[in-house]
């Protein structure tokens, strides 16, 4: 099984990449993956809050010691995880020199990892747009794609933007979705928990692996637990077969036109 260096980046804030770093970083060690974890906004992240085994590293400071890249050479590391701070994915590649993306994945490839940038999406045309610029700057590379739409901001069909509108009997794509079948990027939808509850998940300074079981019926109640336990089971069932597999597991790359 392919080991892998999964970013969660984007340029746009607020559309839940933190949320899915904290998924991951719950669910991949429930299905045997070793992980390590960073938060590369050290000063105002909160990835690094959720658990004290995710560390930190400043994108636009200078920090000596080891880095997130010393552990994508780690053998007995399944998943580096790295959560991008919105905005921060050109100051991620200007670590490699100049917005340098061919560097990063030479880079992620030498350390003998597939690299997987994740794009979670809402569905506002300025959410939906801002792909594009991921779309179009890892186009050409080895990378994988995954374009997450965030169940928080509506159901499948509310993507309207990216997938299409219904005219009549035929069906228009917009550029992101075009783009996106070009370079063979993935789409997957994620259910959401309700925003409360995720505050709620948030005050009690739980992990959601923790919120989901006796330490959740304790402090959310027991409907409340039974809400997140069921959100990470839809979760993994929706990233099955895709190239956030929990098992580690990557399948073909779609054939690009």
């Amino acid at each position: 099984m392919k080991r892998r260096l999964i970013v969660m980046a984007g340029p746009k804030g607020g559309v839940g990449k933190t949320h899915g770093a904290k998924l991951l970083y719950d669910l991949l060690p429930q299905h045997g993956r070793t992980i390590a974890a960073w938060d590369l906004d050290a000063v105002t992240g909160t990835f690094a809050v959720y658990d004290d085994g995710i560390r930190t590293f400043e994108l636009d400071g200078k920090q000596g010691g080891p880095s997130w890249l010393d552990d994508c050479y780690r053998d007995d590391v399944d998943d580096v995880l790295i959560d991008v701070p919105g905005g921060g994915i050109n100051s991620l590649l200007c670590t490699f020199g100049d917005d340098n993306v061919a560097a990063l994945v030479a880079a992620i490839t030498e350390a003998g990892r597939e690299l997987v940038i994740v794009n979670p999406i809402g569905i506002l045309i300025a959410e939906t747009v801002t792909a594009q610029v991921t779309l179009n700057a890892f186009r050409g590379t080895s990378a994988r794609i995954v374009i997450i739409k965030n169940g928080r901001f509506g159901n499948a069909d509310d993507f309207v933007v990216y997938d299409g509108i219904d005219c009549g009997d035929e069906r228009r794509y917009g550029a992101t979705r075009d783009l996106a079948e070009q370079v063979g990027a993935e789409t997957i939808f994620l259910p959401s928990l309700a925003p409360r509850l995720v505050a709620q998940v948030d005050a009690e300074r739980l992990r959601l692996a923790e919120a989901a079981g006796a330490t959740g019926i304790e402090r959310l109640g027991r409907l409340g637990a039974t809400r997140v336990r069921m959100h990470l089971a839809l979760v993994a069932e929706a990233l099955r077969g895709s190239s956030l597999d929990l098992t580690g597991a990557i399948p073909p790359r779609k054939a690009t036109p």
